[in-house]
């Protein structure tokens, strides 16, 4: 059973359709990357999947249940959890402290609440950050405390929107180890990412995007030398180096 299936989602502002006729699934432990150019609709799917914004046609089924234009509070109470492209911590609190309030919303306590962003810090390795103000961060560890603040809801199904963004190569390695880590643990994620390093090596599969449309979807593999794929997105350049 999939815990994500995404049916036929438009998003029209005036007559701009943003995303028109978006369908796919997401199996459960599954990692499905959605990538495209800039604009081509990645992060509106999200906002409408995570109830960000309502769609304008189509529906969202998380869980077996229709959950079409509920609200982000509401989603995340049932499991389903996004991190954001630009991120946004609580700059004046510590890194512990960031976690440990994302860690209240399923704990009975405060004292439930700080063992859980404990254990959230080890996993992703900022325990040895526990105490630095959060708006003091380096760009990698920013990314790394966003993934961690979606973590402590211990959701079911993760959004992921460019988790990698500015990352140097040695950190957008640790972060492809980090998400194989949070995937073993039967955390099903989609994964917006422009990085093809990182899609490749984490993805199950990939749906791709244009103006958009699905133009492609399947086993990167077999995406990646999709001749339409290479045109709107991957470049000559990719081709030739196949």
């Amino acid at each position: 059973m999939a815990i994500l299936k995404v049916e036929n989602l438009v998003k029209r502002f005036g007559g701009l359709a943003a995303v028109n006729g978006v369908s796919f699934e997401v199996g459960r432990g599954e990692i499905l990357a959605l990538i495209g150019p800039n604009g081509a609709g990645k992060t509106t799917c999200f906002n409408m999947i995570a109830g960000y914004m309502p769609p304008t046609e189509g529906k969202v089924i998380f869980d077996g249940k229709d959950v079409t234009g509920q609200k982000p509070y509401t989603l995340n109470k049932h499991g389903l959890a996004r991190t954001f492209q630009v991120v946004k911590p609580l700059a004046r609190l510590s890194v512990f402290d960031n976690v440990m309030v994302a860690c209240l919303s399923k704990s009975r306590n405060i004292t439930e609440a700080r063992g859980k962003a404990i254990g959230v810090l080890e996993r992703t390795g900022l325990a040895s950050l526990r105490d630095t103000l959060a708006g003091s961060l380096s760009i990698g560890h920013l990314k790394r405390l966003e993934v961690a603040r979606a973590l402590a809801t211990r959701p079911a199904l993760l959004l992921m929107d460019e988790p990698m963004g500015g990352l140097t190569p040695p950190e957008v390695d640790r972060a492809i180890e980090l998400i194989h880590d949070i995937n073993r643990d039967g955390v099903s994620i989609v994964i917006i990412e422009h990085i093809m390093k990182a899609v490749m090596a984490v993805a199950h599969s990939i749906v791709v995007l244009q103006n958009g449309e699905p133009i492609a979807r399947g086993k990167p593999e077999a995406v990646v030398r999709d001749d339409r794929v290479i045109r709107a997105y991957l470049g000559e350049g990719y081709a030739a180096g196949r």
